[in-house]
């Protein structure tokens, strides 16, 4: 009778905890997107709702960091002009790459962290640049890479 308790106690205790992330990834997603709440520096705004996915996938694991990342990818698809999505398939792969890094190889200390976020931001980067201008052959792709993407990264 008391592991029925003790595991219900963990249940409401994670589906509370999944609840706030999902609240706080519409904060984080509502912030981004504000017009200038976030300080822009030449012409280049940051992106948290990656950084977001990255620390919960690093603190939570696998499980919880890849569902995060695709409701943070999929709000990320209401804002942008593109295939619905595609954002929601990135930070989802984000998610789940990073909390399987942290579950089988690293350790979540500050300096994975770091590195981690900064892969993460540099892959979205890479790979919005590459599937939305690459691909369709569309010209001046390289200017747009250094000019936009980079130092948005």
């Amino acid at each position: 009778m008391k592991t029925k308790r003790s595991n219900s106690a963990l249940w409401i205790k994670n589906y509370s905890a999944f609840f706030l992330y999902c609240l706080l990834t519409v904060l984080v997603m509502l912030a981004q997107n504000a017009p200038r709440l976030l300080p822009t520096v030449a012409h280049a705004r940051p992106v948290p709702v990656v950084l977001f996915v990255v620390c919960v996938s690093l603190f939570e694991g696998a499980r919880t960091g890849s569902m995060i990342g695709l409701l943070a990818g999929l709000l990320l698809d209401l804002y942008a002009f593109r295939l619905f999505g595609f954002s929601a398939l990135i930070l989802m792969g984000i998610g789940l790459a990073v909390g399987l890094l942290v579950e089988w190889l690293l350790r979540a200390n500050f300096y994975s962290a770091m590195l981690l976020c900064a892969g993460a931001a540099l892959w979205q980067a890479l790979m919005e640049w590459f599937f939305c201008y690459v691909i369709f052959d569309k010209e001046q792709i390289w200017p747009l890479l250094f000019k936009v993407y980079l130092p948005n990264f």
